[in-house]
């Protein structure tokens, strides 16, 4: 890799220009999408950075023409991304999904009590306690001190570091083989590709398996789900190119599910080769994915087409309700709206807040736009006329809880995919 000439603001070594592919070591990109320049998506401010300026670092997609996984052009020192992360696993919409997610690795994979079980970037130990609760053994790996402390003082021991070969090494001879490795919504944060498995394969079991969860490529393809580009996310992932990954050190892909969670997220099981019985799920992905052309390089450059006309669209709707005197704040002050609004231009010239629901992030800033973010309860008493929908992978969940808001003439604008008002404008 090499020094980045074009993040401005930022010290030397903070972002550099990855010049060979992550998984096949390959130096031949086809560029497709440019994001610009953009502040970290998770980099909420305090007030009294408000007078400083944000250093702001390239966001730029390419898609490997020898193995097609599509990555960013430039990486983020991960110390200065996650070494306080403001997302926590039980404090979300999905919390439920952990419960149903638990209940299957116990059942398919953790049928003795006391199996040792690693989970990598294991946030505040949400899934892990629901493992212990079940009878694992369990230990958590995880660079941000926030969360990891959270989980330990829930009673799930959480190393602080990032998850690397040798650390893996450490932990096996300290605890053993582990029977299930996890790794939810962090192989797409990760740059050395190879290591990450060098580890897995260090601490697994013989007859172990790996499962990791993340954003599923096929859904920028269905629905422009571009907001899953911001720095943290190296990669959007897809089955192809994961076997090869896999596949250079003894590991197969032996069964996948496509799940509706934050969009689409692949989950996928790995084993070393030949140990598991192969799922039909995984010739059925990988044709999918040819379907929708994630083979060809052709696609990406149609893709970055739709996207652009997708953000004229939003924009103009937002700019035309504005100019008949509407209301509008944010909906969501996560990584994905940030992306979203840096991307589309838009921010305080259209918005007059954005509300959220965790506590942590009440009384700071998003990123580049500055937005105020406010806490729900007192958007509700001071609503607005239209509500941005910046966490819009969680609407259902939303529009539930918001009907009083909905009942009273309130609307939402969607800014992915084919609807754009909700409920619809008559």
């Amino acid at each position: 890799m090499s020094v980045s000439p074009t993040a401005s603001g930022v010290e030397a070594g903070a972002c550099v220009a990855r010049t060979n592919c992550r998984i096949c070591g390959s130096r031949q990109f086809e560029p497709f999408l440019d994001l610009g320049e953009q502040p970290l998506a998770n980099a909420l401010l305090t007030r009294d950075a408000l007078d400083s300026p944000e250093p702001r670092y390239p966001l730029q997609s390419q898609v490997c023409t020898d193995c097609g996984l599509v990555q960013l052009r430039h990486v983020v020192d991960p110390r200065i991304l996650f070494a306080d992360y403001p997302y926590f696993s039980s404090g979300v919409p999905t919390a439920a999904h952990f419960a149903d997610y638990a209940q299957e690795l116990v059942s398919r994979f953790l049928p003795v009590p006391g199996a040792f079980v690693c989970e990598i970037a294991s946030n505040d130990g949400h899934l892990l306690r629901l493992l212990r609760q079940a009878g694992a053994r369990v230990l958590g790996v995880d660079p941000a001190r926030n969360v990891a402390a959270v989980a330990n003082k829930r009673g799930v021991p959480t190393i602080v570091d990032f998850f690397s070969s040798k650390l893996a090494a450490d932990i096996r001879r300290t605890h053993g083989p582990a029977q299930l490795v996890i790794a939810n919504n962090v192989v797409a944060h990760i740059d050395d590709h190879r290591d990450l498995v060098r580890g897995i394969a260090n601490l697994l079991a013989d007859d172990g398996v790996f499962v990791m969860e993340a954003p599923h490529l096929s859904d920028m393809f269905e629905r422009l789900t571009f907001d899953t580009i911001y720095h943290e996310h190296l990669s959007s992932l897809a089955v192809r190119p994961l076997t090869r990954l896999f596949g250079q050190f003894g590991f197969e892909i032996f069964d996948v599910k496509l799940l509706p969670v934050q969009g689409v997220s692949l989950r996928a099981y790995v084993a070393r080769r030949g140990r598991r019985r192969m799922q039909p799920a995984v010739s059925g992905c990988l044709a999918r994915e040819a379907a929708l052309g994630l083979d060809r390089m052709t696609s990406y450059a149609a893709l970055a087409r739709r996207i652009g006309a997708l953000k004229a669209d939003v924009v103009s709707t937002v700019r035309q309700l504005k100019a008949r005197g509407k209301r509008i704040a944010g909906y969501g002050a996560g990584a994905k709206g940030n992306t979203i609004l840096l991307y589309y231009g838009l921010g305080r010239d259209e918005f007059d807040y954005a509300t959220d629901e965790q506590s942590s992030k009440i009384g700071k800033f998003m990123p580049g736009t500055r937005l105020p973010i406010v806490d729900i309860v007192w958007s509700r008493q001071h609503p607005p006329d239209y509500y941005f929908l910046l966490a819009w992978n969680y609407k259902d969940v939303i529009l539930r809880k918001e009907q009083e808001f909905v009942d009273r003439g309130g609307k939402f604008i969607m800014p992915i995919g084919d609807e754009r008002i909700i409920p619809k404008e008559v």
